[in-house]
């Protein structure tokens, strides 16, 4: 059994890395695997190998791998944390709808708001589970 527990996470992680081997051009949406373990949106300005240069939606630039790097694929259901709006603070809650960069979030807590993707973030764990 903990064999086949070891090969089922194995799966998991490839199938999230699969999109890895994307072809990502200049002004492509993305989520970036930061140093906290949180994928975060932003937009790529270059490309270099296998290194891509990422503008983050908060104004910070970084370069990354691209192992670490995915299309922006958020949609209704992921599991998320999202900046509320009134106190600056993150909280987790779930995509409910998505129309280009804005999106409804209701908050673990029952709250809702309208946001745009850029207060967003993705743990590495959501990310695998929450689809």
């Amino acid at each position: 059994m903990k064999k086949f527990a070891a090969f089922l996470m194995m799966m998991i992680c490839a199938s999230l890395f699969a999109t890895s081997a994307f072809a990502y051009e200049k002004g492509d949406r993305v989520l970036v695997l930061w140093e906290d373990a949180f994928w975060y949106p932003g937009t790529v300005q270059s490309v270099d190998g296998n290194v891509v240069l990422v503008y983050f939606d908060d104004g910070d630039k970084a370069t990354a791998d691209s192992e670490r790097v995915n299309k922006l694929d958020w949609d209704a259901g992921d599991l998320v944390e999202c900046r509320w709006p009134y106190n600056n603070k993150m909280y987790k809650g779930r995509f409910v709808k998505r129309d280009g960069e804005k999106v409804r979030v209701v908050f673990d807590d029952g709250d809702k708001a309208d946001l745009t993707m850029s207060v967003c973030r993705q743990s590495r764990e959501s990310r695998l589970v929450g689809r």
